[in-house]
């Protein structure tokens, strides 16, 4: 992405790439859309349904220098464990994390740093 870089035009690129990707974006934090729910602790940054493949994804935008933060261990750890009933399995939503390109191989990091797991559900997106 050319140009200053912030937390809201990384919501906005990841907002964009869900939908090229055929996702309905349900929540967001974004003045064109409604805030979104809780996921027990907090609000992730997107929330987004694909009704035919029945999935629904959280999305959550970083910046680089947000990445050691406690809140950022907490919504990682909250969002990458969250689950949800398809077709009478239970499956762990996918959990796709916005950073910028300079910081994106610094995101396995910080969940080791955590200690946190690196689950199967969890992509990063760099823009």
């Amino acid at each position: 992405m050319k140009g200053r870089q912030d937390h809201d035009s990384l919501v906005q690129k990841l907002i964009e790439c869900l939908i090229e990707n055929g996702f309905e974006i349900k929540y967001a934090k974004h003045s064109s859309y409604t805030k979104p729910i809780m996921i027990k602790r907090y609000r992730p940054d997107v929330i987004a349904r694909n009704q035919d493949k029945k999935l629904t994804i959280i999305g959550e935008a970083k910046m680089c220098n947000e990445l050691t933060d406690q809140i950022t261990k907490e919504q990682f750890e909250d969002f990458s464990s969250t689950y949800m009933e398809r077709d009478a399995d239970r499956i762990k939503i996918p959990f796709i994390i916005a950073v910028p390109e300079q910081c994106e191989f610094k995101v396995k990091e910080t969940f080791r740093q955590f200690s946190l797991p690196w689950k199967d559900n969890i992509q990063v997106w760099g823009f």
